[in-house]
């Protein structure tokens, strides 16, 4: 009788922990927790916008900068392109890249007239949260945030050769990105800032200088 009870105990402990383990793996594997964790998703160059034209380069950046997703989704470009007339000083083009319903980065060109480098680079600050600003070299001015604090990358380029227009070029991250991808966040935004100006019809280079800066005032 003892015997009978003592099997008959063994296997409700067992079913017990049988169902315990099977609740664990079934909310591990609902939740995309250890040891079922999703694999990250990629990007692939067929899919991006035209920001970004459609490089195994770019590909490889964004794959290296978006933080963990099972999946990416990137919009379709908005915005409106400047047409080749010289007198059109309208250019407008954005696109974002979400992941698992997040949005994650934005990358947006507008063309608009900056008097000096300090307020196009305020006004970019302004409009994405930026903080302490480090310059490089691309286009007419450029900067990314700090590497501690690595979120935005900005690129002025020139365009049309009369008054203070030209394209600014951005890309933002919703979440700061590791310190030692400041290099891919550059190259990124000095990308979007090259397809910019082909879109855009230029027809200056993108770092000639500003007027007063050339004429040494």
């Amino acid at each position: 009788m003892i015997m009978k009870l003592t099997r008959k105990r063994a296997i409700i402990a067992l079913s017990v922990c049988l169902a315990l383990v099977a609740a664990w793996a079934g909310i591990s594997y609902a939740t995309n927790t250890p040891p079922f964790k999703k694999p990250k998703g990629t990007v692939e160059a067929a899919e991006l916008c035209p920001s970004f034209g459609n490089s195994q380069e770019v590909a490889g950046i964004l794959n290296r900068l978006l933080p963990y997703a099972t999946s990416y989704r990137i919009s379709r470009e908005g915005g409106t392109p400047r047409s080749p007339s010289p007198t059109d000083l309208n250019h407008l083009s954005s696109c974002t890249i979400s992941g698992d319903g997040r949005r994650l980065l934005l990358v947006r060109t507008e063309m608009g007239g900056w008097s000096n480098e300090k307020s196009w680079r305020d006004e970019v600050l302004g409009n994405t949260n930026g903080r302490r600003p480090t310059p490089f070299d691309a286009g007419r001015w450029a900067f990314s945030t700090t590497p501690e604090i690595l979120r935005v990358g900005a690129v002025f380029s020139a365009c049309v050769p009369y008054g203070d227009s030209g394209l600014s070029t951005y890309v933002q991250l919703r979440d700061p990105a590791p310190a030692d991808r400041l290099d891919d966040l550059r190259r990124l935004t000095e990308i979007a800032a090259e397809r910019a100006h082909e879109a855009a019809h230029c027809t200056l280079p993108a770092d000639t200088p500003q007027q007063q800066d050339a004429a040494g005032r």
